[in-house]
């Protein structure tokens, strides 16, 4: 007998289309076999310059003046050498940070496969992540002020597990809850998060076939 979808010829014993992988009725379970190992997708969060200075500073400013209000003001006002020193701090703090930073996000992908996507993270200790498409539940597109002044976004991914209001895992916050993840700055926001949704609903369909 021949394939129906590709036309080759088929074994009377084989189940799949040694060609094309699809079964002699011609639908294609075998296509997530064959291509399941093979990025056909993939996210690399933008480093941008302006954000990532933007947010750590205005951070390390809200810090600072929790510290300020928890110490009491007037011990900034006897002792007026605690400012500069305050500024310093600050500075060295958003200065590391943003260096920290840069290298993280030469090593942060998210890979999406046919039936799941992948976190991975090389920086210092190797931090990987697999979610299959099929335990996801819901996937959120959001921008904060600061990321629609730079044309950025935040993709967020929740699994059944996922709780949807605490950010746990590496400091960067891209786990969600236990079993989510999180994909912050991420250029062309509604493009690709129009992308994400169909690779998931298409790899859930296709495995539940």
């Amino acid at each position: 007998m021949f394939c129906k979808s590709c036309g080759a010829e088929i074994p009377d014993e084989a189940k799949f289309c040694p060609k094309c992988g699809a079964t002699k009725e011609g639908k294609e379970p075998k296509k997530l076999i064959l291509e399941d190992n093979q990025v056909i997708y993939q996210i690399k969060p933008t480093f941008n310059v302006g954000y990532k200075l933007l947010s750590t500073i205005c951070k390390a400013i809200l810090w600072t003046f929790i510290i300020m209000l928890w110490l009491g003001i007037e011990l900034w006002l006897e002792i007026p050498m605690l400012t500069p020193i305050t500024l310093v701090i600050v500075a060295i703090y958003v200065g590391v940070k943003f260096a920290f930073d840069k290298m993280q996000y030469e090593d942060l992908n998210y890979n999406f496969y046919v039936t799941k996507v992948e976190y991975i993270d090389g920086f210092l200790n190797k931090e990987q992540k697999e979610l299959k498409y099929k335990y996801i539940r819901e996937v959120t597109m959001s921008q904060s002020i600061f990321e629609r002044m730079f044309d950025l976004g935040t993709i967020r991914i929740f699994t059944n597990a996922s709780s949807g209001t605490g950010y746990y895992g590496n400091k960067h916050n891209n786990m969600v809850g236990r079993n989510g993840i999180n994909i912050h700055c991420v250029t062309n926001i509604q493009e690709q998060y129009q992308k994400v949704k169909e690779l998931i609903d298409e790899g859930t369909q296709e495995e539940e076939e």
